[in-house]
């Protein structure tokens, strides 16, 4: 790398940002465009045929806008018709927190183009928001999640490689919302559908022989469902009598683009061996990514 190259052919990066288009479709189309990934170096690390493997994971804090919502609320016997059915206030779960690791293989397409697919589980918790009585959501059980990219390198020269990527990941969460001080038990199910789409460019500086610092700004989308039932359990001071109903509310998240920059590094540990530390920041988003990687 310490060597002048020449700048990465037409033909390739063509067949870059073809392979970029067919992943933001792909995104764009899937279980409606939240948890934000490792991007790692925005340039192609792989040489043609060569194959990298190992594990990441990813710590994401952010604000998730709920709009257009919508709810249904029924008799606990079942009546029709609803007791209400109708929109509701839009809302904003202010410290949306998600921990994603995944298992990560990566494959040299051409000299300056490699593509990855990620695989793993994904937990979420956020609290005190929907009704802010000290209620808290965690999602329970490890819940799916997947995701992939392309990077390019389009130019490399001396120390340094400018170049670019585009990810995608769907995940699945689903788990219960409680509050120490609801005094009657009260089962609230929560499910959230979430497609993240992260649109890189930056740099690759080549630091020692054993460092490399990369970084640059980013584009982030983000689109999904919000999906909330309840039985709502209330109890008459004066009476005693219970009173209850079940209610159904459902959301969408859709907010894009927001931008943002990262910066990171990346260790050569051993022979073939390699570890990223990384740190990504929007205006809603704070996010902290290692990984550690072996090439062959």
């Amino acid at each position: 790398m310490r060597n002048g190259k020449i700048p990465a052919k037409t033909e390739n990066v063509r067949k870059i940002w073809l392979l970029g288009l067919a992943l933001m479709i792909i995104g764009l189309g899937g279980s409606n465009a939240s948890a934000m990934d490792l991007m790692g170096p925005p340039t192609a690390e792989l040489e043609k045929g060569m194959i990298r493997g190992g594990i990441e994971y990813s710590s994401s804090s952010m604000y998730l806008e709920l709009i257009e919502g919508k709810a249904t609320v029924y008799s606990v016997e079942g009546v029709l018709p609803p007791l209400f059915s109708g929109a509701i206030l839009s809302e904003t779960i202010t410290d949306y927190k998600v921990n994603t690791i995944y298992a990560s293989v990566g494959y040299g397409i051409t000299e300056n183009c490699e593509a990855f697919i990620r695989m793993g589980a994904a937990k979420a918790t956020f609290g005190d928001t929907l009704w802010k009585d000290n209620e808290e959501f965690d999602s329970g059980n490890i819940d799916f999640a997947i995701g992939g990219g392309v990077k390019a390198t389009f130019y490399e020269g001396f120390d340094w490689k400018i170049g670019g990527l585009v990810q995608i990941n769907l995940a699945e969460l689903d788990g219960k919302i409680d509050s120490s001080s609801w005094t009657i038990p009260q089962p609230h199910f929560v499910e959230i559908s979430t497609t993240e789409m992260q649109i890189a460019m930056g740099a690759t500086y080549l630091w020692t022989g054993w460092l490399s610092i990369y970084g640059g700004p980013f584009a982030h989308f983000i689109n999904g469902d919000f999906d909330y039932e309840l039985n709502r359990i209330t109890e008459d001071v004066d009476s005693g009598q219970i009173f209850n109903d079940t209610r159904e509310y459902s959301w969408q998240i859709t907010k894009g683009p927001t931008f943002g920059g990262y910066i990171g590094a990346q260790i050569e540990i051993a022979k073939n061996y390699s570890a990223n530390i990384e740190y990504q920041k929007t205006s809603n988003a704070n996010v902290f990514g290692a990984s550690i990687m072996m090439r062959y």
